[in-house]
């Protein structure tokens, strides 16, 4: 998850709202960045929903629904507001997985 959160903040750093939104591919790249979080998110298990409450779990994988069965509803400008202002608070928030020395210590 911390990659896509990078990669969506690689696509709107330093570009000015409209002129992301003029550019033919990058709101359709966000999209599916957003789409592959929300799947990333559905992957993980309830029980780490329950350990980091203040992760809004259940909002993320539902702008994946959206995004897949309500692809005609996409709105490009609100989906860059959420990677401008949301997104990044999310990448500080999120816990890392345990490495692997940690796991096997």
């Amino acid at each position: 998850m911390h990659r896509i959160l990078r990669e969506i903040a690689d696509l709107v750093e330093g570009q000015v709202r409209e002129d992301f939104l003029a550019d033919r591919f990058k709101p359709d790249a966000l999209a599916v960045r957003f789409l592959m979080l929300g799947e990333a998110t559905n992957r993980i298990g309830r029980g780490t929903w329950a350990l980091h409450p203040q992760i809004e779990w259940r909002r993320i994988a539902n702008l994946r629904h959206l995004i897949a069965h309500e692809y005609r509803k996409i709105d490009h400008g609100e989906l860059w507001k959420i990677a401008a202002t949301e997104a990044p608070l999310l990448a500080r928030t999120l816990p890392f997985p345990p490495t692997p020395a940690d796991v096997f210590d």
